[in-house]
C-alpha cells in the first residue's frame, strides 16, 4: 500500500498481503480510498478458545518440535471456527494468541454473530479434546 497524495492505493506489489486484511479494510480501500476514518454499523464478537496456553505451556518443554504441534494445532482449529464465522458473514478482524476478533455487518448482524458463536461453540464440542504429543487437551 501506498500513499500518493490525499488518496491511498493498493499496488500489484502488495496484492500478496491481501489475504491477510480485513475484508472491511479491502471494502474500505476500495470504495472511498481517501476516508481517514468510518462508522461501521455491526456486531463483533471476541472468542477465546481454552486450553491453548495450558497445551502451549505442555508442549514448550519439547522446543521446536512442541511449537510446531502448537502451531499446527491452533491452526487446524482456527481455521475450523473461521469457517463457520465466514458461513455466517462475520469477518476477522484481528488474531491474537488464541483467540479471533470477528465482525459482523449487515442485515441481521446481531443474531448472525450468536449464530456464529453457538456453532462455533457445537464445532469444538464435535471435535472433542485435541490429541498431542502430550496427551489430550
Amino acid at each position: 500500500m501506498g500513499v500518493s497524495g490525499n488518496e491511498t492505493w493498493v499496488d500489484v506489489g502488495a496484492s500478496a498481503v491481501v489475504p491477510y486484511l480485513p475484508r472491511i479494510t479491502l471494502e474500505w480501500l476500495r470504495d472511498a480510498p481517501a476516508e481517514r476514518h468510518r462508522a461501521l454499523a455491526g456486531t463483533m464478537a471476541f472468542v477465546d478458545v481454552s486450553g491453548f496456553t495450558a497445551m502451549s505451556e505442555r508442549l514448550a518443554p519439547q522446543g521446536r518440535l512442541g511449537a510446531e504441534e502448537v502451531t499446527d494445532v491452533m491452526s487446524a482449529t482456527f481455521g475450523r471456527l473461521l469457517a463457520v464465522a465466514y458461513e455466517l458473514g462475520g469477518g476477522l478482524l484481528k488474531l491474537g494468541g488464541d483467540a479471533l476478533l470477528l465482525f459482523f455487518d449487515g442485515d441481521g448482524h446481531a443474531p448472525r454473530a450468536c449464530a456464529a458463536a453457538w456453532a462455533m461453540r457445537d464445532s469444538l464440542d464435535a471435535l472433542g479434546p485435541l490429541e498431542t504429543s502430550v496427551g489430550p487437551d
